[in-house]
């Protein structure tokens, strides 16, 4: 199976964040979608950051893939560009979803994961986290 992980980040006074959520039945979670059969890595990361938050991205830089061995998953990631994002947190209401709505957020790089973060999101922060300069916070060669 093939999952798309757009990153979205920013430098802020605190450090460099990444976007993620909150999913009140699941926990803290990085957005991350199932590549359709004719899609491209990607044209995946747009969609499944415009589904999941309303952000409108683009791809900007292919970082890399990851097989996540727990979930049999391979993971590509794209660092996405998009319009500032002026806010600090946002809801999302699923369509198909009851309950209460995805509260987005910034999550610093640097900072421990709770037990509220599923293992799978530990793995792919973890990731995520090698690619970018820990002194410039600025995204590594690949």
């Amino acid at each position: 199976m093939k999952r798309a992980c757009p990153i979205v980040y920013r430098e802020s006074a605190m450090g460099l964040e990444i976007l993620a959520f909150s999913q009140p039945t699941a926990g803290k979670q990085l957005v991350t979608g199932l590549i359709g059969a004719k899609e491209t890595l990607a044209a995946s990361c747009v969609r499944s950051l415009r589904q999941a938050s309303g952000l409108k991205g683009k791809a900007k830089r292919y970082i890399g893939k990851e097989l996540m061995a727990d979930v049999d998953a391979t993971y590509g990631f794209y660092l996405m560009e998009t319009d500032p994002i002026l806010v600090e947190h946002w809801q999302v209401a699923e369509v198909s979803d009851e309950h209460e709505p995805n509260e987005f957020f910034w999550h610093r790089l640097d900072q421990p994961l709770g037990e509220d973060w599923q293992p799978l999101y530990q793995e792919l922060i973890s990731y995520i986290a090698r690619h970018f300069n820990p002194v410039t916070g600025q995204p590594s060669d690949p």
